[in-house]
């Protein structure tokens, strides 16, 4: 789903005459990075008295922000000023309130400040109110200006808001029912997935278990020294159901890829019970490279599924990643309750020599061992005496 970029109205409360360089210093501030300023200036002519007029663009804003200076500025006839009502409504209303307070007040210049002792208490009293919350100061209008950026910037992504957007990409009632639906639609199709699965692991009797062999072409490409060539055969593998999700399961706890589930397939193959005649056909090669077809690679999945031993991994990630990844079920790590196993069965290490002298896998070590661990009972596998490569009707 597309994401569509809000932008947030941001009051501006402060007296108006005395701070015209700071309001225009805040309302730029505001609009470099991309939302709406609202304040005295845009205030259109209109029937309604003042604070209702102002109450209502409140409302319909997202974050408040509060300037004192020197001045306490117009009041009503209670002698309560119109920025320390517009900050009182701003309290009530729980608006994110951003404040910012001159940090000399002694050095404002004298015509920007009150000259009678009742405006100048008012304005001390209103500044200690503004400051019983967290506030920034400032001597300068570029000096407010970058507070502003700053202290905006932090709100927006510590206190999201509803904001706006164009009305070409608001989302209607019905889209948003439709969204419902769908999200409802696909949980249930999800619940009933589990269910056809779990219904089909339940009965695993028809299904080779443990030890049951299955044969599996293996194909080996190499550099033949006699040949002064590279070359490819195919070979038969032969293993058990048990061993070879003994070889490969373990990768997957933690999610794995698909290629790297089945180049461990292949080291397993490698491993496995091979004639002697396929061997020979390999003896002397250098720099093997082993794998199994697509077709066999799919069969072993569909069969790890079938028996809820595998799924596809369900950790997120961005959405460039479009690589498959693998993961074992709760079934498999015996984590679910319904699972006959009480948990993973022991580990079993077992040591497989890799082909001998007569042809070796790696050139570098010929008499090189190769540690494994399978899961030692387990019941896996295809339909018994299914031979991989060899398919049943």
């Amino acid at each position: 789903m597309t994401v569509v970029e809000k932008r947030y109205q941001v009051f501006l409360s402060s007296t108006y005459a005395d701070l015209t360089e700071e309001r225009a210093a805040v309302i730029q501030a505001i609009l470099d990075i991309g939302h709406l300023p609202a304040g005295m200036e845009m205030f259109p002519a209109a029937n309604e008295d003042q604070m209702t007029l102002i109450k209502q663009v409140i409302d319909e804003s997202d974050y408040y922000v509060v300037v004192v200076a020197g001045r306490y500025g117009s009041v009503d006839a209670q002698g309560v000023s119109y920025t320390e009502q517009e900050y009182d409504y701003a309290v009530e209303s729980g608006i994110p309130i951003l404040g910012f307070v001159h940090g000399d007040p002694d050095k404002i210049e004298q015509g920007k400040t009150d000259q009678n002792d009742k405006a100048r208490k008012r304005l001390a009293e209103f500044r200690k109110k503004v400051e019983q919350r967290m506030v920034k100061h400032f001597t300068s209008s570029a000096e407010l200006g970058g507070h502003v950026t700053t202290s905006l910037m932090r709100a927006i992504r510590t206190s999201p808001r509803v904001g706006w957007v164009r009305g070409d990409k608001a989302m209607t009632v019905e889209i948003e029912r439709e969204i419902l639906d769908l999200r409802q639609q696909l949980a249930k199709a999800e619940d009933e997935r589990e269910s056809a699965q779990q219904a089909l692991i339940e009965d695993s009797s028809g299904l080779a278990q443990g030890n049951d062999s299955v044969t599996i072409p293996l194909i080996v490409k190499g550099w033949d020294p006699e040949k002064s060539a590279r070359r490819s055969v195919n070979l038969t593998a032969t293993t058990t159901w048990d061993a070879l999700f003994g070889d490969v399961g373990p990768i997957m706890v933690d999610e794995a890829l698909d290629q790297d589930v089945r180049q461990r397939v292949a080291s397993h193959l490698g491993g496995a019970d091979i004639s002697r005649d396929d061997r020979l056909k390999v003896k002397g090669w250098q720099d093997l490279k082993l794998s199994v077809y697509n077709d066999d690679w799919d069969m072993i999945q569909v069969q790890f599924r079938a028996l809820g031993l595998i799924d596809k991994g369900q950790k997120k990630r961005t959405v460039t990643d479009t690589r498959k990844w693998l993961s074992l079920t709760e079934k498999a790590t015996g984590t679910s309750p319904s699972c006959a196993l009480s948990g993973v069965k022991t580990l079993r290490r077992r040591t497989t020599k890799k082909i001998d002298n007569i042809g070796r896998w790696r050139s570098r070590d010929r008499f090189r061992q190769r540690v494994r661990y399978s899961l030692v009972g387990y019941p896996i596998g295809v339909n018994r005496h299914c031979h991989l490569g060899a398919r049943m009707a």
